[in-house]
């Protein structure tokens, strides 16, 4: 495995969030975050050779890339922690869309319609 693909909803302030904070992670194994706005509705990463995961698991195979949070990883896998993770991951996953109003998140979709919405006022020269 050379590569990740890490399928996001666009429309998910969170999600926006959380790919462009994985951009700017010192990566192991390159993540290349691709925004969807159709037919996702949990995080999914496929692989260079085939692989895919999805919910939980792609959750534990995005920390897994990255050189920081690598550790976490295999924490979070492990048999005592696995269970909790799962339930962590899947109520990030439920309440994205709350928690992205909670902190002020939004979508790039989202900011360009509210930008939109905007009257400029004329020039007075």
């Amino acid at each position: 495995m050379t590569a990740l693909n890490v399928y996001y909803d666009a429309r998910c302030g969170l999600c926006v969030t959380l790919a462009r904070w994985i951009a700017g992670q010192r990566q192991i194994v390159p993540l290349r975050c691709i925004p969807k706005t159709e037919g996702v509705d949990d995080l999914v990463i496929t692989a260079d050779t085939g692989e895919y995961w999805r919910g939980e698991a792609a959750w534990l195979m995005a920390i897994w890339a990255l050189a920081e949070t690598r550790p976490w990883a295999y924490r979070l896998s492990s048999p005592g922690l696995l269970p909790m993770a799962r339930q962590m991951f899947a109520t990030l996953s439920e309440n994205r869309a709350l928690l992205s109003q909670w902190f002020g998140l939004r979508s790039d979709e989202e900011l360009a319609a509210r930008l939109r919405g905007v009257k400029v006022p004329g020039c007075t020269l």
